[in-house]
């Protein structure tokens, strides 16, 4: 098979840098919601041998996420199945669609929600007198 590099999102998006806190976990996840999208934007006809996937990059870093749309250069149906995949490369939209956006935003809220749950407990923390109230948001965020 075949791999065309199609980015980690779309080109005008931003997205996770490799060596960042947490990379690895937001890249993947970007990845999977940019293959979602190109997937309704550019579903495989039946009869292809085409398929999109998210592959691991080595980097100096570490290793990066990247989607690909790989395709079969051999076969009955080579020609076609190359020109769907260098054509999913030529008209890949520069920003997230609609569904994307909210998946990506979905994920976030998820996220935030699961660091509250991790840090809630039956009582309130010990909390020093004569603290405002910002301090107290800022060093214990709810």
């Amino acid at each position: 098979m075949q791999y065309i590099d199609l980015g980690p999102v779309p080109a005008g998006e931003s997205c996770a840098q490799v060596g960042s806190d947490g990379y690895e976990a937001r890249a993947q996840r970007e990845c999977a919601v940019y293959t979602r999208m190109l997937q309704r934007l550019f579903p495989v006809p039946e009869g292809l041998s085409v398929r999109y996937a998210v592959r691991r990059h080595p980097h100096d870093f570490g290793a990066y996420y990247e989607v690909s749309v790989g395709y079969d250069s051999r076969g009955a149906a080579a020609e076609a199945s190359c020109e769907f995949a260098f054509n999913v490369e030529r008209c890949i939209p520069e920003h997230w669609d609609p569904i994307a956006r909210y998946e990506l935003m979905w994920f976030e809220q998820h996220e935030k929600a699961g660091a509250v749950a991790e840090r809630r407990t039956a009582e309130p923390p010990q909390l020093p007198a004569g603290t405002s109230l910002q301090e107290l948001l800022d060093t214990h965020p709810l």
